[in-house]
């Protein structure tokens, strides 16, 4: 029987999209894994839907790696996956070195990534400019639209495959980007940076792949989680506008500005202390709690706001993973790590 190492390279190394009956089945694989994690770390919503906090708190205490915006960097979840925890980092109770992978395998490890799957950011500006030139002659599956497709749905895979293989341990937040249906309203945005990139990518995926796979995938969004608390920090896609209780986090898929607030804020945006307090009302004994976030992108390997209490974590020109020790504090110039070295 084929490895999961093995199934989940091989679609990062596709030169086509994905075909179909895969991708289908991927997806529904992944949904049947969210639809049942209604438990001790996701509570439900009043109405029994999913809730939107992940709250680990409680749960036992495992070393944390936190994963900044993906956008479709294929090449990036492999080094992630290859990457060798070294007995040196002291990071697990390991005397050899064990790949982030086997890490998740043997359940030593949690990992959770702060969202923005899709729509590839950095060196294909050149292509998003040729995808506008095929969408203007009303193509819309041409040579430049599928090969950003093919990183595109090879990412939401992967990330898809990893849920369904380490469910309690590999989890992924709502970004701005899952918008697959590239609508405003409800927390979301249309969006568009380089070209009209949200539109493109939906027209794609309705002629290439049809109506189901793209309902499919937005009820994958629709059944993620917002937020994430530890023992020691929290994580969210955005800086918090604002600050909310533990009660209205579990509720949030239902409150359109708690979504926003969560995925969408700029710089400048947050109201003072709005991380800490949400801090304060998640996680018990919070001293040296940090919270975590990407979004908007940084220049070195983090910004940190609020007096230190917020780190954006997203560089799009590097492969930066953080790691969340058990045994002490948060230290940002030994703790962001590259994974392309």
């Amino acid at each position: 029987m084929e490895s999961f190492y093995s199934r989940i390279t091989k679609l990062l190394e596709l030169k086509n999209p994905l075909p179909y009956s895969n991708f289908f089945d991927i997806i529904n694989n992944v949904l049947n894994i969210l639809d049942s994690e209604k438990n001790n770390y996701r509570l439900p919503t009043k109405n029994n839907e999913l809730g939107s906090l992940l709250d680990f708190t409680e749960s036992k205490n495992l070393p944390l790696i936190i994963i900044p915006d993906i956008h479709a960097r294929t090449d990036f979840i492999k080094n992630i996956l290859d990457f060798k925890i070294s007995p040196e980092l002291k990071f697990l109770n390991n005397k050899k070195s064990i790949s982030i992978f086997n890490a998740l395998k043997q359940k030593k490890i949690r990992v959770i990534c702060v969202g923005d799957a899709l729509h590839t950011e950095v060196n294909t500006a050149q292509r998003w400019e040729n995808i506008q030139e095929e969408f203007l002659e009303e193509i819309h599956t041409g040579p430049a639209m599928t090969a950003e497709a093919k990183e595109c749905f090879s990412t939401l895979a992967a990330l898809m495959m990893l849920k369904t293989f380490f469910p309690e341990n590999f989890h992924f937040l709502k970004g701005n980007h899952e918008n697959i249906n590239n609508t405003t309203g409800n927390g979301n945005y249309a969006f568009r940076k380089l070209a009209d990139e949200g539109q493109m990518l939906k027209t794609f995926i309705q002629e290439y792949y049809g109506d189901d796979i793209l309902f499919l995938i937005s009820c994958y969004e629709d059944s993620l989680p917002l937020i994430a608390a530890t023992n020691n920090c929290v994580i969210s896609h955005a800086e918090p506008r604002t600050s909310y209780t533990k009660e209205q986090l579990i509720n949030a898929k239902n409150n359109s500005q708690i979504i926003e607030d969560l995925t969408w804020t700029s710089n400048g945006e947050a109201e003072e202390n709005s991380a800490k307090q949400i801090i304060n009302n998640l996680i018990p004994n919070n001293n040296k709690s940090k919270y975590f976030g990407g979004h908007r992108p940084v220049k070195t390997n983090y910004n940190s706001l609020q007096n230190d209490t917020f780190y954006q974590i997203h560089n799009p020109h590097k492969q930066n993973i953080v790691l969340i020790y058990n045994n002490r504090p948060f230290n940002p110039e030994t703790d962001i790590i590259g994974v392309d070295q």
